[in-house]
């Protein structure tokens, strides 16, 4: 039968997590003889290849790849994919986890059809759970464009998907050459060519959110990558007959990279700006007026300092005055842009709120990232306490606004700020 699954595992200096992704790997109920892992060191500094020797050392299925400089986490995985031997492909990140019974579960699916990808619409975050898709059973499905455009949207992520290697190959399907958001560009590819897939209930990955990954890093770099996604993306849709429903699709991932951009403009100096303004409209002159979902979107954010304007005027329009305290809870890109343009402002505020324990007593700017359980010892009802909600998914800043009100505070001291 040979190899099942080949797990691909890309590091750079993730001395502090990568021994507890490695035992998820290792731990699982399943024959060590069905799987590989496939590490590919990107040059890393901090230790991981010393903890990478020791893994390999002991165990026979570890594959280790070092990059002689970094290469970046693209490159990594694409190195994987041309070194891959199992028939079924994974991608885990070097500080995230498999669940215990994840390769166990993918086989006995595999056992009754193969598909060329078995996509989990959920996922688990050490903060929530993403993507609920209230899937209960095991659905195939030949078009997964059909599939969403019925339900909610989906915001893809390649390491919730298995996929099938031949299928990788045959189509010619590898990472492009950005640093943010290659996952988004590379899961589009493998949606719009997919003819058979599995959609499966439950989740088998657990998403491990750090205080300063990669994707959360600001400013001239998310802004360019976010570029050069939309770019990739602009002309990977030339290769399809872009039918109803795919027109839908493509929009939806449009506006998702689009209002990321957003936020990165309203945090970006206006020297930054200018910088990526003017690449961004000598390429939107190469986008024929035909093509209107591309053509008006990107000829609204031609203008990126007017737009920088009026997120700002949309969060520092309201009376902050009549508060001792001032929040913002969630330290994602949303609530580190309020962040900065309060702070430019001149407004004093107090620090962060999440639920993620990884960030208790972590600082961004010198300000402390506290549990919302911090709130009940500072007496929010002596103390008139603002918590500005950095979040737009509805089922989420719900839950959010419940926590706060179960630790004291009312709902005239929360304000759900969208800056998108």
């Amino acid at each position: 039968m040979g190899l099942l699954f080949s797990i691909i595992i890309p590091v750079h200096n993730s001395k502090k997590y990568l021994s507890e992704s490695l035992k998820s790997v290792l731990g699982q109920t399943y024959s060590k003889k069905k799987y590989e892992i496939i590490i590919v060191d990107d040059y890393s500094t901090d230790g991981s290849e010393k903890i990478i020797k020791n893994f390999k050392r002991k165990f026979k299925n570890i594959k280790v790849i070092n990059n002689k400089m970094n290469k970046k986490v693209s490159y990594s995985r694409n190195i994987g994919i041309k070194n891959a031997k199992g028939r079924y492909i994974v991608f885990l990140d070097s500080d995230d986890q498999l669940k215990k019974y994840s390769l166990s579960n993918i086989e006995s699916i595999l056992q009754r059809k193969e598909h060329d990808l078995i996509l989990c619409l959920e996922f688990k975050s050490n903060k929530w759970k993403i993507n609920s898709s209230k899937v209960k059973q095991l659905k195939d499905v030949n078009s997964f464009i059909d599939y969403e455009n019925k339900k909610n949207f989906y915001n893809p992520n390649c390491w919730n998907m298995i996929i099938k290697r031949s299928f990788l190959l045959r189509k010619k399907i590898l990472f492009k050459k950005i640093d943010i958001f290659e996952d988004q560009v590379f899961c589009i590819e493998v949606l719009l060519n997919a003819d058979l897939l599995k959609i499966i209930p439950g989740t088998f990955y657990n998403y491990i959110q750090r205080p300063f990954s990669l994707s959360r890093k600001t400013n001239i770099l998310a802004l360019n990558s976010c570029l050069h996604a939309l770019i990739n993306f602009y002309y990977l849709t030339k290769k399809f007959n872009l039918t109803k429903n795919r027109i839908v699709f493509v929009k939806k991932r449009i506006n998702f990279i689009l209002n990321n951009i957003k936020k990165y403009i309203a945090r970006s100096s206006y020297l930054q700006i200018k910088k990526i303004s003017n690449e961004y409209k000598k390429f939107s002159k190469k986008i024929n007026i035909k093509d209107k979902i591309f053509y008006n979107n990107f000829f609204s954010f031609r203008n990126m300092s007017s737009i920088k304007k009026r997120i700002t005027l949309r969060v520092i329009n309201y009376d902050y005055s009549n508060y001792d305290k001032i929040f913002i809870f969630g330290f994602g890109v949303s609530g580190r842009t309020i962040f900065h343009i309060l702070e430019n402002q001149n407004m004093k505020i107090d620090g962060f709120i999440d639920n993620d324990k990884n960030f208790m007593n972590s600082e961004y700017f010198k300000k402390r990232i506290i549990n919302p359980e911090y709130l009940t010892s500072i007496n929010v009802k002596r103390h008139n306490v603002l918590v500005i909600i950095s979040q737009i998914e509805k089922n989420i800043s719900k839950a959010m606004t419940k926590q706060l009100i179960e630790h004291g505070l009312k709902k005239k001291n929360i304000k759900i700020m969208n800056i998108s």
